[in-house]
């Protein structure tokens, strides 16, 4: 006789919808996430050149000119109004025969696609200053001459890595709830950290401007890389963990931390261990 479904063999459960928000079953976490918790943030100090280049590029109206030394990427990180997760191709190839009748597919190449990135603008549109200075200093063009070449900068001199992160929102416990002013008891959440490695704009998509009811004006990067790392941290009540960079490649050994007296225990508790990465985060299992 025919095997039955999984689905029947399993003997799984199901839940009630209500138990997806509010669970009372020790049934792993169920929790569904919500797509308006994020930060994107560009590291420029991977390029000091770059960085430079930025800072002198324009005039601003705040933040103490071009000459400050604040950090451009956690300013624009307050701007990113939409952001994605990006994702991953597998290109396949095909060989016929090695069955009889049967064409067998097989991986050759991963691709990584593009990612778009939509930003807010700023009334001295600082935004658009900063990636326009970016693509600047890969393909100089400012000197406004009709030159027969232009010298194109090497990637090493443009390309900086960047990090996109979703995080769930206990970011709080109940008690610094209510102390409006804390920010020291704030506890590191669930969250998924996509880590790209040599990220460079490749285009500033147009923004409409209108006569009209007055809206937002966004502008929409197109960004590409080489590749992601995924780092992650759970937490589930007061049981929090932290992915290590071993988990990339073979499972580690999971640490785990809690919290006491509403404070957060030692997070970079694998460094101290002997981890080799403060900033990377082990993914347990819970029952």
């Amino acid at each position: 006789m025919a095997q039955r479904a999984e689905a029947f063999r399993s003997g799984r459960f199901y839940l009630p919808t209500i138990e997806l928000t509010d669970t009372s079953t020790k049934f792993g976490n169920i929790s569904p996430a919500f797509n308006n918790n994020y930060d994107v943030m560009i590291n420029f100090n991977d390029s000091l050149e770059l960085k430079t280049f930025i800072n002198q590029h324009g005039f601003y109206d705040q933040n103490g000119g071009a000459n400050s030394s604040f950090h451009a990427g956690s300013y624009l990180a307050l701007f990113c109004s939409e952001a994605v997760l990006p994702g991953s191709d597998i290109q396949t190839a095909q060989v016929d025969g090695l069955r009889q009748g049967i064409s067998q597919k097989y991986a050759t190449f991963r691709r990584f696609p593009d990612i778009i990135l939509t930003y807010y603008l700023q009334t001295d549109y600082y935004t658009n200053d900063v990636f326009n200075a970016w693509m600047e200093f890969m393909s100089p063009a400012s000197d406004r001459q009709d030159n027969s070449y232009r010298r194109i900068k090497y990637p090493s001199t443009y390309k900086c890595d960047m990090e996109i992160t979703a995080f769930s929102r206990d970011m709080k416990d109940e008690f610094s709830k209510l102390n409006k002013t804390s920010r020291f008891n704030n506890q590191l959440p669930s969250s998924i950290t996509y880590k790209l490695q040599n990220a460079f704009p490749s285009s500033i998509v147009a923004a409409p401007l209108a006569y009209g009811k007055a809206e937002l004006i966004k502008t929409s990067i197109t960004f590409k890389y080489d590749q992601y790392f995924i780092d992650r941290t759970s937490r589930v009540g007061n049981i929090f963990s932290e992915s290590n960079v071993s988990d990339r490649i073979v499972g580690g050994t999971p640490i785990t931390t809690s919290d006491n007296n509403n404070q957060e225990e030692d997070v970079f508790a694998g460094f101290n261990r002997g981890a080799t990465d403060p900033n990377t985060l082990t993914m347990d299992s819970f029952d």
